[in-house]
């Protein structure tokens, strides 16, 4: 398959695929954007549509384009970058969303009076406005007793600067009620403008999902019809981020293309045909509260609260520490002190990175890091510590991180000890070990068995290979239609260009033909190859015949008998010479029959920088000629 007509494929041909994720390559490296985890049928045929706009035909030679223009990449980002977008689309969902989650959202709000909603690859906004309206809606007059934060964050800098001005088309409005309609918005001119109020709950800013930390503490999170473009690799990614964007029981809002979320342990269906999802339970945020707690406690003793507070700290069985940013330890429990062999007094205000523990305990310092970077929870399983005593001890470790709102304060490290269970498995090993022979008589069924079950596995892996081709489909046909679409638009406006245009030279024509009828002078006007191209009504009463007959005709060809052998040589004098040339007694016939005589003057048609580009020809009967004179 060529370089031009591979975009239905998953990838793209062998040929060109080298250079294809070299431009990839430079795209991460020079610009800061990294598509290389981009579905690559459909990003390579949105590069092809701007490598054909500036007449490139290979990747390899865009690539030296790119380095040629440094601008260039900017066009190109717009081009890759599909932004179709409407008010409240797949209208059913949003209903769904209005009826059954919007009032859930508010209820648990009851208390906080504050609601956050994080609108991913927001385009340009009509999908966090649609989401205003809802809460608005809801709400009522209780709307000035909420605090309400609608984050809209897209990679397209020109759509969120569209977003943030409120301001749209009547065609972007089609699918907005009219209740809405007449209730929010107010009309300027031909456009339509979001009310004040609305608008000021929406916040919208440039962030990358593929590369970003996502925000936190979210109610409500709506990313339709993103995921799509991305590899599954990169779409388990995002939803893990998305998880932990979050809250408990907070819920995520997909476009209808994307089901992949069925099968996800982050999430669990609400409305699954809908797409709209809810957060899956997990203890990090559990552990954080007590983490909190415990760390309030050992800072202050002031109060019976937090002696109490500080006594169950000392209590849990699990070592706890908390580490601030700086890497300070700020608590220590006793069990901590016990399991690491590092007592409380030598812990406390001491960096975690000068005590050997944070040595002895392999990988755990690069995992503290990688938490504070990615803002992400994390655990280590089965981690082996070697005592001082020399005795080896088990445990799970589960790394944090604090906040104080969006601001990360600090990382909670908590350790169970899981000795015995590792001790119980080690244990359940060899038992198996020792009942390995006793069962060795009844391999041969369980042989039969295992044949029989890997048939079924078969059969069910080529099932589900079956169903994600054509998820693969259903997701590169919705790709397909959106590109179809923002072409379509494009057209449109080409269209209209074109009528404009055309209207334009239609009235130039009019304008031409009229001031040339209007004189009374015998015109004809030639290209250089003495093609005819203008021919008024004066020529017609001279020469007898018609514009119709003449205009495209040769005028050395016309039947004008002896006329065109006597205008050769003034033609010639006045194309070669460029200068005006005139012809005598040139006869012509009136409609009576009777023969008279015109002087004809030939002189240089010249264009704007003084070009000659053809010929005019002026006829004045011999009879007005003298006329003129004796006056």
């Amino acid at each position: 398959m060529s370089d031009a007509d591979d975009g239905a494929t998953e990838q793209v041909s062998q040929e060109v695929a080298p250079d294809f994720r070299a431009l990839l390559e430079k795209l991460s490296a020079r610009h800061d954007f990294d598509f290389r985890e981009y579905k690559e049928a459909s990003l390579a045929r949105r590069i092809r549509a701007r490598m054909s706009q500036v007449h490139v035909e290979s990747f390899a030679a865009y690539a030296r384009f790119l380095d040629a223009n440094p601008d260039e990449h900017v066009a190109l980002f717009n081009t890759i970058l599909i932004n179709i977008t409407n008010f409240f689309r797949d209208p059913e969902a949003w209903n769904a969303l209005a009826e059954d989650v919007i009032p859930r959202l508010v209820g648990e709000a009851a208390q906080s009076r504050s609601l956050r909603i994080w609108s991913a690859g927001c385009s340009s906004g009509e999908e966090p406005y649609s989401i205003a309206m809802l809460l608005a809606e809801h709400l009522g007059d209780a709307a000035n007793n909420y605090t309400i934060k609608i984050y809209g964050t897209d990679i397209d800098e020109d759509a969120l600067t569209t977003a943030r001005q409120a301001v749209y088309r009547t065609e972007q409005l089609k699918d907005v009620p009219d209740r809405l309609m007449d209730r929010y918005f107010t009309r300027e001119g031909q456009l339509y403008r979001l009310r004040r109020d609305i608008r000021r709950w929406c916040i919208f800013g440039s962030h990358n999902l593929t590369q970003a930390p996502p925000l936190s503490h979210v109610d409500l999170l709506v990313c339709r019809n993103v995921l799509i473009y991305f590899t599954s690799e990169l779409q388990d990614r995002i939803l893990t981020r998305f998880h932990y964007a979050i809250r408990e029981e907070g819920f995520l809002f997909l476009g209808r293309s994307e089901s992949l979320l069925a099968r996800s342990r982050h999430f669990e269906p609400v409305h699954l045909k809908w797409r709209i999802f809810q957060r899956t339970p997990s203890g990090s945020r559990q552990a954080a509260a007590i983490s909190s707690k415990a760390a309030s406690g050992s800072r202050s003793e002031a109060t019976d609260t937090d002696a109490r507070l500080q006594r169950a700290f000392e209590a849990l069985p699990a070592a706890v520490l908390v580490i601030d940013t700086s890497d300070t330890i700020l608590s220590w429990n006793p069990a901590a002190e016990t399991m690491f062999d590092v007592p409380i007094a030598n812990a406390l205000g001491r960096k975690f990175r000068d005590l050997d523990m944070s040595y002895r305990v392999e990988g755990l310092r690069a995992r503290i890091e990688d938490v504070k970077a990615r803002h992400a929870a994390s655990r280590m399983e089965d981690v082996a510590i070697t005592r001082r005593s020399g005795d080896l001890l088990h445990a799970d470790i589960t790394i944090s991180p604090l906040f104080d709102g969006h601001q990360l304060i600090g990382i909670l490290v908590y350790a169970i000890d899981a000795t015995e269970q590792t001790r119980l498995k080690e244990q359940t090993a060899r038992i198996a070990e020792q009942h390995a022979t006793a069962i060795e008589e009844l391999q041969s069924t369980n042989e039969e068995l295992e044949t029989t079950n890997e048939e079924l596995q078969s059969t069910n892996e080529e099932l589900e290979t079956t169903n994600e081709e054509l998820q693969s489909t259903n997701e590169e046909l919705e790709t397909t239609v959106e590109e179809l679409q923002a072409a379509n638009s494009e057209l449109g406006m080409l269209n209209a260009q074109f009528d404009a245009r055309s209207t334009e030279l239609r009235r130039l024509d009019a304008y031409h033909r009229g001031l040339l009828n209007s004189m009374e002078q015998s015109i004809f006007v030639t290209d250089r190859s003495l093609l005819v191209t203008s021919w008024n009504q004066a020529a017609e009463r001279l020469w007898g015949l018609r514009a119709e007959q003449v205009i495209g005709r040769e005028l050395m060809l016309l039947p004008l008998a002896d006329v065109v052998r006597m205008l050769r040589p003034a033609l010639d004098t006045a194309l070669k010479q460029e200068t005006t040339a005139e012809v005598h007694d040139v006869p012509y016939t009136l409609p009576g029959g009777e023969v008279r005589k015109a002087t004809v003057r030939v002189t240089p048609l010249r264009d704007a920088i003084g070009g000659v580009t053809g010929l005019v020809g002026f006829a004045v009967p011999a009879d007005a000629v003298s006329g003129a004179k004796r006056r």
